[in-house]
């Protein structure tokens, strides 16, 4: 027997699984809480406004009614340049943060002439662009998470041709609709990506790529040790659950599951051995009569209805 071999029949799979589902828990919730932490001025912009989202749309009681809360989100985030509310001629009703971007009274938004991509500009203003975030579908995306500068390498892809494009400003723009009224709120961030964000998403997911991997060898080698305990081909059977995993492991047991398992050298012996082809221990019974093999808690034979009792006796 080889080191490995000998190493795997020591191997404690129970304190080893113990230690991993320990070590999994407390990294995830680590992680979990890390990124939350790191990303919390985003993710408590999104929260926030799918709250609103929400009131206005259960409400229905007009968008005024919801300008302490506005006021409330646009103070809790840097991000955030202004919250505005506009009628249906698209005039400046109410700025959270009385920006730049309320001063005309009106922010008239269009798609850029001959182009059929998520920025509207705004015709008062020619030097400031709006990347569309899908309104009240906003999600926890890239750009939203400021790890990827996602949007600014999209404007350039579609603008870089143009004249001082590098000079215009490229806000996110989300937005909830009164349909009734024609009202509507304007959600305007900026694009300021977290210090090393990218980098800490990343580290959070090689961790979980490794304990990913750890656990696929982990049952590979399981898998391994017990078909070696049963004296099986212990290296074919590590191989496939290596590359399958459940479905090895599955196989595995169905296939172990139809045998019996000789009590001396846990060798495994197909149900119709009377003897361990290993160690010679013997396992099972027949009927003096028949031959046919029966159970050790059978009185009658299940061939010819012989008793069984002192039978038994006499094959031990």
């Amino acid at each position: 027997m080889n080191r490995f071999d000998i190493f795997a029949e020591k191997f404690n799979f129970k304190r080893a699984v113990i230690i991993y589902l320990i070590a999994a828990i407390l990294t995830g919730i680590l992680s979990a809480g890390f990124l939350a932490y790191t990303f919390r001025d985003k993710m408590t912009f999104v929260y926030k406004y799918h709250r609103i989202n929400e009131k206005a749309n259960d409400n229905k009681i007009g968008f005024e009614n919801l300008e302490p809360e506005l006021i409330n989100l646009a103070n809790s985030s840097s991000d955030i340049v202004d919250i505005l509310i506009l009628n249906r001629q698209n005039q400046i009703l109410f700025s959270a943060k009385n920006s730049n971007l309320s001063k005309n009274g009106i922010l008239d938004l269009a798609e850029i002439s001959g182009k059929k991509s998520h920025f509207l500009a705004d015709q008062k203003n020619s030097n400031v662009y709006f990347r569309l975030m899908k309104g009240d579908k906003l999600k926890f995306s890239m750009a939203m998470l400021g790890i990827e500068n996602e949007v600014e390498q999209e404007y350039e892809d579609y603008y870089f041709y143009e004249k001082n494009y590098n000079v215009k400003k490229v806000y996110l723009l989300s937005y909830i609709t009164d349909k009734l009224s024609g009202d509507k709120v304007y959600f305007i961030s900026d694009i300021r990506p977290i210090v090393n964000g990218e980098f800490y998403v990343k580290i959070v997911a090689v961790l979980a790529i490794l304990f990913f991997m750890l656990y696929w060898v982990l049952l590979a080698f399981w898998v391994y040790a017990q078909a070696l305990k049963s004296k099986l081909n212990s290296a074919m059977w590590g191989i496939i659950t290596l590359f399958t995993n459940l479905a090895g492991l599955f196989v595995f047991l169905i296939y172990r599951q139809g045998h019996q398992t000789c009590y001396k050298c846990g060798a495994l012996q197909n149900k119709s051995n009377l003897y361990c082809t290993f160690c010679g221990t013997r396992l099972g019974f027949v009927c003096k009569k028949c031959n046919t093999i029966v159970s050790e808690k059978d009185n009658y034979c299940k061939n010819c209805g012989s008793v069984l009792k002192g039978e038994r006796k006499q094959n031990e």
